[in-house]
C-alpha cells in the first residue's frame, strides 16, 4: 500500500515538474542591457590586495576574463608584487612578474627500454628487501617514485644511468 502511494506521488511530481518547465520554456522574454564605461581613460586601474604568506611571488598569477567568459588574458606582467612580513606589512618590493619562461626538458639519448636491455642496474625494492638494502652498504641511493607520474617516468633513464655508473665504479 505504501509503495503504491509513493509511486503515485512520484508520478504526480514528475508530471507537475514537466508541465511547469514546459510552460516556463514557452513563455520567453527578451531583455537587453548595455553598460557603457564612461571613464575617459583607455585602461581601467584595479587595485587589490591579496596576501598569501605561504606562496612565493613567482608562483602567483592574475588572469582577467571578459564579461562573457570567452576571452582570458594573463595580466601578471603588470602586477606589482611586494614581500610581506608575518603581520602583512610590506617589507620589500619583489618587482614585477614579467613573462613566464618556457620550460625546456632535456631529452635522453636512450630510452629506459634501451638502457635495461642488458639488465637493469636500478633494482626495485619491496617492503621485505628495504631494510636489508639499507644495511648492505655505507651509501645508498633510493628513488621513491610513482609509476603513473610523468616526471618520475622522465627521470627513470637518469636513475638507471646513475645505477650503472655506480655499479661499474664499485660503489
Amino acid at each position: 500500500m505504501l509503495g503504491a502511494f509513493m509511486s503515485i506521488l512520484c508520478i504526480t511530481t514528475v508530471v507537475v515538474l514537466f508541465f511547469s518547465e514546459t510552460y516556463a520554456f514557452l513563455r520567453t522574454s527578451v531583455s537587453t542591457s548595455l553598460n557603457v564605461d564612461e571613464t575617459p581613460d583607455k585602461q581601467i586601474r584595479l587595485n587589490f590586495n591579496v596576501s598569501m604568506h605561504a606562496l612565493r611571488c613567482s608562483f602567483a598569477s592574475v588572469d582577467v576574463w571578459d564579461s562573457l567568459g570567452t576571452n582570458k588574458q594573463n595580466v601578471t606582467a603588470n602586477v606589482d608584487k611586494w614581500g610581506t612580513d608575518r603581520v602583512g606589512r610590506r617589507v620589500a618590493f619583489a618587482g614585477r612578474a614579467g613573462r613566464e619562461r618556457e620550460i625546456v626538458h632535456e631529452e635522453h639519448d636512450e630510452t629506459i627500454e634501451e638502457l635495461i636491455a642488458d639488465g637493469a642496474y636500478a633494482k626495485p625494492l619491496t617492503e621485505e628487501s628495504f631494510e636489508s638494502f639499507l644495511s648492505a652498504g655505507e651509501r645508498q641511493m633510493i628513488d621513491f617514485m610513482a609509476p603513473w607520474c610523468k616526471f618520475c617516468q622522465r627521470l627513470a633513464p637518469t636513475w638507471e644511468k646513475l645505477a650503472r655508473e655506480a655499479f661499474n665504479e664499485g660503489l
